[in-house]
């Protein structure tokens, strides 16, 4: 066990990763990176639909969707638990389903918003971060088929937490991706812990064995200003942020900014 997984602060248990499948390509990303956390980590994968209760059609290609996974996992040597639930809202139906059971993860995979809409990650991922009661997972996916060799960690209290770093961390360890810690700490006007375990303890980081850079805030007039510089100039492929339970789900603009922004996949972390 290394420091981040003895960290009560930073670790984010994914023995029972749950999934919820919806028609399209989206929530497959969720899927494939489950599986691969799973070929790392050894979690079980729960792949769930939900069909509600005044849907007449469309049962058979909602079997499909969890069937496909089942299949999948089996040939590649992983547990993956295929489920259908009926309830009367699909976005209600996954929030019950999630608290009743033994799940450490919620991980679901939603299409990019506009910068102009006042979603987030759409109606039922909206609403999940709200209701959530386990800790959740939500990546705002872009149309490309992506690798992640380059993770960004904008490292402020404002739009980040300690699980998200070790989430981050986790996916790194996965890909073998380099990770960049863009310490943005300054912009933090009333900062609680600092991240000081993880940037004083070279330590920390450094027995993860991951290829890592750490960089500082540079003349830039705010954090938005900060990572969008960032962004068009070293292109990373997925940007990993976070929010607790306690938290005022009225985003900041700065996280609603790298969520949305299309050049880039990002995943909130919420715990």
């Amino acid at each position: 066990m290394n420091m981040f997984e003895s960290s009560r602060s930073y670790f984010l248990k994914t023995d029972h990763i749950i999934v919820p499948m919806f028609k399209g390509t989206n929530s497959r990303k969720a899927l494939k990176i489950s599986y691969d956390i799973s070929k790392n980590a050894g979690s079980e994968i729960t792949a769930i639909t939900i069909r509600e209760k005044k849907e007449n059609v469309g049962a058979y290609s909602r079997l499909n969707l969890v069937a496909s996974a089942y299949n999948e996992g089996k040939k590649a040597g992983i547990k993956v638990v295929p489920k259908i639930q009926t309830f009367e809202d699909i976005k209600k139906g996954i929030v019950i389903e999630t608290s009743g059971h033994y799940y450490d993860l919620l991980f679901l995979s939603t299409r990019k918003r506009s910068l102009l809409s006042s979603s987030i990650f759409g109606n039922i991922g909206d609403y999940i971060l709200k209701n959530s009661t386990i800790p959740s997972a939500i990546l705002s996916s872009s149309d490309l088929d992506r690798s992640y060799n380059n993770i960004l960690i904008p490292l402020a209290e404002s739009i980040n937490t300690r699980a998200a770093v070790f989430f981050a961390m986790l996916i790194a360890r996965t890909y073998g991706s380099h990770v960049t810690i863009y310490d943005l700490r300054k912009y933090d006007r009333t900062p609680t812990h600092g991240f000081k375990m993880l940037m004083n303890n070279p330590g920390m980081l450094s027995e993860n064995k991951l290829d890592i850079t750490i960089i500082k805030s540079g003349e830039h007039s705010g954090i938005k200003e900060e990572i969008g510089s960032y962004i068009r100039t070293e292109s990373p492929d997925c940007i990993v942020v976070g929010t607790r339970k306690s938290q005022n789900y009225r985003m900041t603009s700065d996280i609603k900014l790298l969520i949305k922004d299309p050049d880039t996949d990002a995943i909130l972390i919420k715990k």
